[in-house]
């Protein structure tokens, strides 16, 4: 056999494994998870910028990306993406929101980290998004992280994971302080309200969210927080999850003691779900 067959032979075999795999991708489940953060951050900025639009989008960080799109099927939130993007800033994924030219109808932004600087995970995942590696991703779209046999095996095995009930119980917090507000606004508020009107700006609406995060929660719900007083800073409205499950005695359970369960993020989805459909949320500022 000359090398030119055996050559023709070989792509033929690697477009024809090709094309089988991406039938038998499209038949499982998508995956919502990946088996690394890079990975699971791919996961969500491809779908937020090569998917059809989704009208409403929560921007955050790893506590907000456990809110998995399925959580909010049967809700006003139906037609929901997530850029809870592990190890980022809330800003990076406020960026990417303004990347797409069709707005959003509400920009849920998770309030975790909010106040951190931004790091070399950012800047990465905004290389990405910008750069060479998106644009290859689309004009190719099995190298789009959802078609990694690895991601759709670790999606198909995590979806198959119990929903009831698991992980730590609500940890007992001895050491977290009530917020104390100040009256002039740190230098974060320069560089995040900047771009949440910018975000307006393009039509969509911002609600400021404040998650359980486990043993970060105040022992006092209802206490001034740090959610409370970026609201005023930004001058948007806050959905006070925390506050609002701690009244409800909602039974919110941890992995980790910081990240949410299947099952808490479940009860999570459907509380900013309520919120997201409460005037109060909108008009009448923190819940």
């Amino acid at each position: 056999m000359n090398s030119a067959r055996q050559t023709f032979r070989i792509l033929a075999l690697t477009v024809g494994l090709c094309v089988a795999w991406a039938l038998v991708a499209r038949v499982l489940p998508r995956p919502e998870l990946a088996e690394t953060n890079y990975e699971a951050n791919r996961l969500r900025i491809e779908r937020w910028l090569l998917d059809p639009p989704a009208s409403h989008v929560l921007v955050g960080t790893s506590i907000g990306g456990r809110l998995l799109p399925t959580y909010f099927q049967g809700t006003g939130l139906s037609n929901f993406a997530n850029l809870g993007l592990d190890g980022a800033n809330p800003a990076t994924g406020l960026e990417l929101v303004l990347a797409r030219s069709t707005a959003p109808e509400v920009v849920f932004l998770e309030i975790h980290r909010l106040a951190a600087d931004l790091g070399a995970n950012d800047q990465k995942l905004l290389e990405y998004a910008r750069g060479f590696g998106l644009t290859a991703t689309k004009l190719f779209p099995l190298t789009r992280a959802e078609y990694r046999p690895s991601s759709v095996l670790y999606g198909w095995l995590k979806s198959r994971q119990s929903g009831g009930a698991g992980g730590d119980p609500r940890p007992a917090d001895s050491t977290n302080q009530p917020f104390a507000p100040g009256t002039q606004a740190p230098a974060w508020v320069g560089r995040i309200e900047p771009l949440v009107r910018a975000v307006e700006a393009k039509g969509s609406r911002v609600v400021l969210v404040r998650l359980p995060v486990g043993r970060e929660n105040p022992a006092n719900a209802d206490a001034s927080n740090f959610g409370d007083q970026a609201a005023a800073w930004l001058k948007v409205p806050l959905a006070d999850l925390y506050r609002l499950t701690t009244k409800a005695g909602e039974p919110i359970s941890y992995t980790d003691g910081l990240h949410l369960t299947p099952a808490g993020a479940a009860t999570v989805a459907k509380w900013l779900a309520r919120a997201a459909h409460s005037t109060n949320s909108v008009e009448r500022g923190p819940l």
